[in-house]
């Protein structure tokens, strides 16, 4: 395999204390699209997933290096077996390979673009 972009991206899931009590928070309404939004509150707590998520989203942007790029384009959603995988514009980009990860205090992703 040739890698082509690499993306890293770390997060303090402390950053999702009040936001992750309420899902028609502003803030999740206007980076999250609704997929995300079910499968993070799907969980009792759903601060590491929304972590989780959104450190995917910067870690797929940093390898799409596309600066006028908006968020709510961007969408990763969850194969059956928990599989992440990245969508831009409701289309799936499967020459990116995504890894998420969860501490009780970090949530990390990383992206490949082959």
């Amino acid at each position: 395999m040739s890698l082509k972009e690499l993306g890293i991206d770390l997060v303090e899931i402390k950053r999702f204390p009040t936001i992750k009590k309420n899902r028609h928070n502003k803030f999740l309404l206007n980076n999250y699209s609704q997929k995300e939004l079910d499968y993070c509150f799907s969980f009792k707590d759903p601060g590491p997933h929304l972590a989780g998520t959104w450190a995917a989203k910067e870690a797929v942007y940093k390898t799409l290096g596309q600066n006028n790029l908006l968020f709510s384009s961007l969408e990763i959603r969850r194969e059956k077996n928990g599989r992440p995988t990245a969508w831009l514009n409701n289309r799936q980009q499967k020459s990116i390979a995504i890894s998420i990860s969860h501490t009780t205090k970090l949530a990390i992703a990383i992206a490949l673009k082959k």
